[in-house]
């Protein structure tokens, strides 16, 4: 039996591989990777019957490893061990997992006696894992309909890293009243009627619609701060221009 250990931590590391001994009493191969691309590298070179992975790890992360090893193997078995249980990863995880896979969700902190029994549940029993607490935000985003589709997730990827309506018109390939269109119902979506309550409570001239959209995309998780990062990255030199005419624009109307 060989078992895929994916974590950037080297005492944790260490922690799941003593784990997974003792629960398979020491006949396993066990194989480790210190980042995300290792680790993905690993997978689809080794072949393991259980991928231990964590979900925020450097080069690539859990979530994007998984979609790959899932695209090459629907059958893999991964159980995700992870700090976070954010809803923008509990929305992505529903989106990507195969219905032929099983997989689990367990978070860390939680005893040796839990990781020990999802590692059994997925890998001896063939039955996946997942923490009560993320069961209780998969419930939440089934009741509230919280999840973004596609176009409402880029659009407040868009507002987050700060862009105009014209950068994002330009960007995305659409009218500044599309733009505006799509913030619009976003705002809808997300706040409904509490954005009468903002308006009382902060004052007309202090209530900014972009900037609560922001503040409750975070709050609430519905930001993956790994596509952030890389939306942030890639654009920020295209941007740079847009930003640059908008100022000298904006300077010339003051004058």
């Amino acid at each position: 039996m060989r078992i895929l250990i994916v974590e950037d931590v080297p005492a944790l590391r260490a922690h799941a591989r003593k784990v997974v001994s003792d629960v398979l009493n020491g006949d396993a191969e066990i194989l480790e990777a210190s980042n995300g691309s290792e680790g993905l590298k690993l997978a689809k070179t080794s072949q393991p019957d259980l991928i231990l992975m964590d979900i925020s790890m450097p080069e690539v992360s859990g979530i994007k490893a998984a979609e790959e090893i899932w695209a090459d193997n629907k059958q893999a078995r991964i159980l995700f061990w992870s700090q976070y249980h954010r809803e923008a990863y509990v929305r992505t995880l529903g989106r990507i997992v195969p219905d032929e896979a099983i997989h689990g969700y367990l978070l860390k902190g939680e005893s040796d006696d839990k990781l020990a029994y999802a590692i059994e549940s997925i890998l001896l029993r063939g039955d996946p894992y997942i923490d009560p607490v993320v069961q209780g935000i998969q419930r939440r985003l089934r009741a509230k309909d919280n999840s973004l589709n596609d176009t409402e997730y880029e659009t407040l990827l868009d507002l987050c890293i700060g862009l105009t309506d014209r950068a994002i018109a330009l960007r995305r390939h659409i009218s500044v009243r599309g733009v505006q269109n799509r913030t619009s119902m976003l705002l809808v979506k997300l706040l409904k009627g509490e954005e009468a309550h903002v308006r009382e409570s902060a004052g007309m001239e202090m209530f900014n619609p972009r900037a609560r959209l922001v503040f409750e995309g975070l709050k609430r998780g519905l930001i993956d701060p790994d596509d952030f990062l890389k939306l942030d990255d890639e654009n920020w030199e295209w941007l740079a221009d847009e930003f640059d005419y908008e100022r000298r624009s904006q300077i010339s109307a003051d004058e």
